[in-house]
């Protein structure tokens, strides 16, 4: 079984705008499907400013709810997690169907292998060259997401040999 952390704000958006709330709903709602799988165990919600709807959002969906400052809140969010695996996604992105089954597959492959989610083409450029869309989620171990900071672009980087799945990120930020 995998923990989903899912990260708003601090490098978690593309953009550096304010993520809304029905987006960091709809990330939370793609994985209850894998929740029901028993491929997800457990989902913490970490921001870097609180504000009074995100401690709702999560206290409603049934996670648990970490605010830190920027530096502070990998660490803090990842002492809350129950797995060793972590799927870390950004807030206000969605994954397509058939991630399930991936990362279903992906925990068969062995505890130490990690996996790429893309956005979806939005350009000319990225459908030409699908690997120069950016990351927007990952699945690796603790102790690699431990020293990062909570840019997934960056966590992403830092990936040692990573999967690339076939279903891709999909949302507005």
């Amino acid at each position: 079984m995998l923990s989903a952390l899912v990260i708003i704000g601090s490098g978690a958006s593309a953009t550096g705008r304010q993520v809304p709330a029905e987006a960091i709903v709809r990330t939370l709602a793609a994985l209850v499907p894998a929740a029901i799988e028993g491929v997800v165990r457990d989902v913490v919600l970490a921001a870097s400013e609180s504000g009074p709807d995100l401690a709702r959002i999560a206290d409603h969906a049934g996670c648990d709810f970490v605010v830190a400052e920027a530096d502070a809140l990998m660490p803090a969010a990842l002492a809350r997690l129950k797995e060793q695996r972590v799927f870390v996604l950004r807030a206000g992105r969605i994954p397509e169907r058939g991630f399930i089954g991936e990362l279903a597959d992906l925990m068969a492959y062995g505890p130490e292998r990690c996996a790429l989610l893309r956005d979806a083409p939005h350009s000319l450029l990225t459908r030409i060259a699908p690997g120069l869309s950016p990351a927007s989620a990952l699945v690796a171990p603790r102790a690699r997401l431990a020293s990062g900071g909570v840019d997934v672009r960056r966590l992403a980087r830092r990936l040692p040999a990573p999967v690339v799945f076939k279903a891709r990120m999909i949302g507005e930020l």
